[in-house]
């Protein structure tokens, strides 16, 4: 509620002032000298005060330069109710800092239009000064994102140069395969970070354009998993894989499900140490009231600190000595499922305890 304080000596007039405005919904204020209203300026924090000038212990020009002695106070709305008409006297309440005055004896009309006028301009000062933090906000995580992506692409490249560079002098075939499987990661992991930022971005710029269909949960997931079999074979990595029978249809955005859940089993692969277990599982959630969910679960034989756990969705963020084999990563693929479930309408967690992280996506069956 928008609130207002009248620092007025004249107990008749303050009364009917704060009567008027409280029937028009605001709430006021009142204050029956210039120290009094001073205090309560400082207390509450006003959207506007109305003040006399002409007052006993502090004056109004007095209560004014005392608001603007505090950065917090300094901006209040500040009008003068004066009974001096003078042009002399106008002139100092504005070089004050005043932002209108209104001359008694005045009308209930009068009063309100007044108050009205400058709480509108508040609002829209207000307004304004919001864009202006969210766009040096967003000014700031622009420049952030540009140095963060330049070192991202900027070592890989690196990597690849130096690569390059010792295949011309090697005559080593052995070395010369461990340089060009140096070329072959450092090329994987440019290509996967340039992919996740255009895929962001794309997300970002058209927002939720999903093609639906009928999809069956069992062939799906299978499919999926056996474009995983030959990296997991290559880690010594064993999935099992646990799928109920008797799985709903599911009708959602193909695309979208396949590039989420190739992310979460990149990104399990990855942090899973040589010869460690993963697990996925698919149920259908059914609860009275509410309509059906799927939920997929997918666990890893890694642990996360907790510190670390609310940070996993920001874009480039990598657990601090998380990658044991050193394959390096974009920082951007948990991002990128973070979104891609926000699209799909659906929940996602992390957990991690006891050895082991589970990632849980909830999706509805149905996208409207």
């Amino acid at each position: 509620m928008t609130t207002i304080l009248v620092i007025e000596d004249e107990h008749s007039v303050r009364c009917n002032m704060l009567e008027l405005l409280e029937a028009e919904g605001f709430a006021a204020l009142g204050a029956g000298g210039g120290q009094e209203g001073l205090s309560l300026a400082r207390q509450h924090h006003p959207d506007l005060i109305l003040c006399d000038v002409m007052m006993a212990d502090l004056d109004g020009y007095g209560v004014l330069s005392g608001l603007q002695e505090k950065p917090e106070t300094a901006t209040i709305p500040f009008v003068f109710v004066t009974a001096k008409t003078a042009r002399g006297d106008w002139r100092q309440g504005m070089q004050l800092g005043a932002d209108d005055y209104l001359t008694k004896p005045f009308t209930g009309k009068e009063l309100i239009d007044v108050v009205t006028v400058r709480i509108n301009k508040r609002a829209q000062v207000n307004q304004l000064q919001s864009q202006l933090q969210e766009m040096e906000k967003l000014s700031l995580l622009k420049d952030d994102l540009i140095s963060t992506v330049s070192h991202d692409l900027r070592t890989p490249l690196m990597n690849m140069k130096m690569a390059i560079e010792m295949l011309r002098v090697s005559q080593d075939d052995s070395q010369r395969n461990k340089y060009l499987e140096i070329l072959r990661n450092e090329c994987l992991r440019e290509t996967e970070l340039v992919n996740n930022l255009l895929e962001l971005q794309r997300l970002e710029d058209q927002g939720n354009h999903l093609s639906l269909e009928n999809i069956e949960l069992a062939p799906w997931i299978k499919a999926l998993v056996n474009r995983f079999q030959v990296r997991l074979d290559a880690v010594d990595h064993l999935l099992r894989l646990d799928l109920p029978k008797g799985l709903p249809t599911l009708c959602s955005d193909r695309n979208s499900l396949d590039r989420l859940m190739t992310e979460l089993l990149n990104n399990a692969c990855k942090y899973t140490p040589m010869g460690g277990h993963l697990q996925l599982s698919i149920l259908e959630l059914a609860q009275a009231g509410q309509k059906p969910k799927l939920r997929l679960r997918l666990g890893n034989e890694a642990e996360i600190p907790p510190n670390a756990l609310p940070k996993l969705f920001n874009k480039f963020y990598r657990v601090p000595a998380g990658d044991k084999r050193q394959q390096g990563g974009s920082g951007l693929g948990l991002a990128l499922v973070k979104r891609l479930v926000d699209t799909l309408e659906g929940e996602i967690a992390i957990a991690s305890d006891q050895g082991w992280t589970t990632v849980t996506v909830d999706l509805p069956l149905s996208l409207s």
